[in-house]
């Protein structure tokens, strides 16, 4: 392990989580990856940094497969190429319109990273714990009323979610996660395997795995 291992952050992997070029540890980045490659260009070679000391060329570290093209900054993505060859991997000039830049801005939303998947995920999961708890207070005898009312009542519900979804996704999935597995396991044992079960599940399961898909992709931060 190198020692600008630490100093990288897994949440940079995904060019969303902040704005201009590079990110935040790309300094780490790049230099790990010089390492990785033993300061070889991967196109050509070419060998520089400690094997040519000041006689060597400047090396990058590209990405492989471009941002445009749904590339990442994990270190797999990147390759050292030294600059003439880094130039020429490119159709235009790499160093005009601010190559370098201003110092990147993250981007945060509470705990949960600015990410348009991670926002409609958790959109979605707030959705439809407010359309349960509608249903719920509906089998205990508050009826269906004008659309005014209906707004209110799943509408509280879906904000409140919403915004604990975006500062604690890990703890509103978890939440969800072991009620899901309450209302399952006692839907189980009135009822059995049957209809009913695949029912519940399918009411109360996927805000869930919502939940996990999002967190696991890196979507909820």
């Amino acid at each position: 392990m190198s020692q600008y291992d630490s100093q990288i952050n897994s949440r940079y992997d995904d060019p969303e989580t902040y704005s201009g070029k590079n990110p935040p540890d790309w300094e780490a980045r790049r230099k790990t990856v010089y390492r990785r490659d033993d300061w070889t260009c991967q196109n050509c070679g070419r060998q520089s940094g400690p094997h040519a000391g000041d006689d060597g060329e400047r090396l990058h570290a590209h990405h492989i497969q471009a941002y445009a093209n749904g590339g990442s900054n994990h270190l797999s993505n990147l390759e050292t190429l030294c600059e003439p060859c880094h130039q020429n991997s490119h159709e235009h000039n790499i160093f005009q319109d601010g190559w370098v830049g201003d110092g990147p801005i993250v981007y945060r939303i509470g705990a949960v990273r600015a990410s348009l998947r991670g926002i409609l995920a958790a959109l979605i999961m707030s959705v439809w714990v407010g359309l349960f708890g509608r249903l719920l207070a509906y089998g205990t005898g508050v009826h269906i009323g004008s659309l005014e009312t209906e707004a209110v009542w799943i509408g509280i519900p879906t904000v409140v979610v919403l915004v604990v979804v975006l500062s604690k996704p890990l703890f509103i999935t978890t939440v969800l996660g072991l009620g899901a597995t309450g209302i399952s396991a006692i839907v189980l044992q009135g009822v059995g395997v049957s209809p009913a079960l695949l029912s519940t599940a399918l009411l109360v399961w996927p805000p869930v795995l919502i939940g996990v898909w999002a967190l696991w992709r890196g979507h909820l931060r």
